[in-house]
């Protein structure tokens, strides 16, 4: 193999090495989220507001942390709910949800959609 070949390689491995390491490290690994301690309890309108208000100070303040938001089912999907048409959670189990019932999720903030205007969470379960 030619030196330009192995130096590619070498680059490649870097370079997928760095992304991974980089993914696993703001995702914040595994994590079991139903015995995390919430850092922080509201509402999917209060939440919601922060992020539309000042997206970079409410994504240094949520971003990756365990959250328990109550608010209105307003969609069900295949392991997903959304909360007062704002609050998107990837539910870790199926669970029974109706719209229009009242919830309180607890999840992780992966991040806020500025273009559909929607705040995310996954790894979520409803606290009973």
């Amino acid at each position: 193999m030619s030196k330009k070949v192995k130096l590619l390689i070498g680059l490649i491995v870097i370079v997928a090495a760095g992304y991974f390491g980089y993914n696993y490290i703001m995702t914040g690994g595994a994590r079991d989220i139903q015995t995390e301690k919430s850092e922080f309890t509201t509402s999917a309108t209060d939440v919601f507001s922060e992020f539309s208000n000042n997206s970079e100070t409410a994504t240094a303040k949520y971003l990756n942390k365990t959250v328990e938001i109550s608010g209105k089912v307003t969609n069900v999907g295949e392991n997903v709910i959304t909360l007062d048409e704002k609050v998107s959670c990837q539910l870790q189990v199926a669970e029974k949800v109706t719209v229009g019932s009242q919830v309180n999720i607890k999840g992780r903030v992966t991040g806020y959609d500025d273009l559909l205007e929607e705040l995310k969470l996954d790894q979520c379960l409803i606290v009973k």
